[in-house]
């Protein structure tokens, strides 16, 4: 991008490199750059070079098809707006969240294009979703709220009709999905603009799932039921169920477009090379040397035997920093891995060993530096977790620079 990182944070305190980004310049993002530069509270850095490499290698496996976006949970804790700002200038006119007030905030930042509502919605929100043209996710009679709402605003209400092959968790069951499709279909004031269904990613389930899904719709379109973009496939489907996009019109990739895999055998199989866009940061706040016999943290969780170098680092578990890694990941320092020995809520101590450090020196938990790496799949196994939960665990009060 021509912009190195020390004067990418200059630009960005001036609010230059955000307005080159699309990205809206906030306290938060202003404050960001002192943080990052100068100060010792942590802070997330994505890589928005990644993210759009990502989005190609997603879209030159599904071809022609469309992409919604994934950016629910905060964009998998990487930024709502930053991240869909950055998705939209590559080329994404399509979004899903999982909560209405995303969607409000999408559309108050400027996203155009077609934002899609996974979740559930409240007979006061129905006026509100069709006001900011928010497309809603419907599988019951609660599609009646949003059509009264249409006829009183005289705006039509956008449904994408969520179908239950087998999930389980909410949508019409399959069997009546036809019977459903036909009454709204009826409803004056209401345009179904999709059709969908989630896969449990069972391998042996999914297949079964799609040809219900497949049935489904071609029961509606041999009765004239138009049905709109028909939907099925995420990050797990993208990689292992070609029919899954191949044959029906839309993709709905999520984890992938943060560089990272839906399963441990997607990682071994890396069928698609993607690159990870979060790295979570701070620097060394206390360096100090233990005596034999002193101990760190609350219940004194590490007492040392011998001289032990170690450092302080002001972040933790009120960060999202998993604390089932005391005692097992490690930090970067020097481009050196120094364990961890303790994490509490605002503190990680790691022991640093001949590792050089002094106050203020850069310190990677997620991501990589120099020649080492703590991937987020890596802290995922060492904290008995998956990678959707360590980043859509990370806080969203973490300041963000997009570089």
């Amino acid at each position: 991008m021509g912009v190195n990182r020390r004067n990418f944070l200059g630009l960005l305190a001036a609010g230059g490199a955000a307005a080159a980004l699309g990205v809206r310049v906030t306290k938060a993002s202003q404050s960001v750059a002192s943080a990052a530069s100068a100060g010792w509270d942590p802070w997330l850095e994505i890589n928005i070079a990644n993210l759009a490499w990502n989005l190609r290698q997603i879209q030159a496996r599904v071809g022609e098809k469309i992409v919604m976006a994934v950016v629910k949970a905060n964009a998998y804790g990487h930024g709502l707006i930053g991240v869909a700002r950055a998705l939209a200038t590559a080329g994404v006119k399509h979004f899903l969240v999982a909560k209405l007030d995303e969607a409000r905030q999408l559309r108050a930042a400027g996203l155009r294009g077609l934002i899609l509502n996974f979740g559930p919605f409240s007979d006061a929100d129905a006026e509100d979703i069709i006001r900011h043209g928010i497309s809603q996710n419907v599988y019951t009679d609660r599609v009646e709220v949003l059509a009264h709402a249409a006829r009183r605003l005289d705006r039509p209400a956008r449904v994408h009709i969520k179908v239950d092959t087998g999930l389980g968790r909410v949508g019409v069951p399959y069997d009546r999905a036809l019977e459903f499709i036909e009454r709204v279909a009826a409803l004056p004031g209401v345009i179904i603009e999709g059709v969908f269904t989630t896969f449990t990613e069972d391998p042996e389930f999914d297949p079964i799932q799609l040809a219900r899904f497949r049935e489904v719709c071609a029961r509606a379109a041999q009765c004239g039921l138009a049905v709109g973009l028909r939907h099925a496939a995420s990050s797990a489907a993208i990689l292992d169920l070609p029919a899954a996009y191949m044959e029906l019109d839309m993709v709905r990739p999520g984890i992938m477009l943060y560089g990272l895999y839906p399963s441990v055998r997607a990682e071994q199989e890396r069928k698609l090379d993607l690159k990870p866009v979060l790295t979570l940061k701070t620097r060394v706040a206390y360096v100090k040397t233990l005596r034999p016999g002193e101990s760190v943290s609350y219940h004194r969780v590490f007492t040392a035997i011998q001289p032990e170098r170690v450092a302080t680092l002001p972040v933790g578990y009120s960060d999202g920093f998993p604390r089932a890694l005391e005692g097992k990941g490690s930090v970067l320092i020097a481009g050196r891995r120094c364990p961890i020995l303790a994490i509490t809520a605002n503190a990680v101590i790691a022991r640093l060993g001949d590792t050089p450090a002094v106050l203020g020196d850069e310190a990677v938990l997620i991501g990589a530096q120099g020649s080492e790496e703590v991937s987020a799949s890596e802290v995922a196994r060492l904290a008995g977790t998956s990678v959707y939960a360590v980043v859509m665990g990370m806080s969203a009060l973490l300041p963000q620079v997009y570089i």
